[in-house]
């Protein structure tokens, strides 16, 4: 595989570019374990959807492992869906009052 002089120069470019942000921003924003940067508000809310999004998962899929009991042999609903349907709305409830409570 050959290289040609202008894939180098763009990789090169490339590269460098992607260097010489990240230390540009780093006082600008709050960090924390390298994951979300930005404000405690900005923060906040995206722990907010996530939060509901979760919620919204696992209520419907409490509402499904009601619904469809019977209809699939090779899930666990077939047998347990009484308990799974249990687990599934209390997980929804933790995630949506979080999401309040944030």
């Amino acid at each position: 595989m050959q290289f040609k002089t202008t894939n180098i120069i763009l990789l090169c470019i490339f590269t460098l570019i992607l260097v010489s942000v990240d230390p540009v921003f780093a006082n600008k924003f709050e960090t924390i374990g390298s994951g979300v940067s930005g404000s405690v508000k900005v923060k906040i809310e995206y722990l907010k959807i996530i939060a509901y999004v979760a919620g919204v998962i696992m209520f419907t899929a409490g509402v499904l492992s009601i619904t469809m009991r019977a209809k699939n042999s090779q899930s666990l609903n077939y047998t347990m869906w009484k308990p799974s349907s249990i687990i599934f709305f209390i997980l929804s409830f933790f995630f949506i009052g979080t999401g309040l409570y944030l």
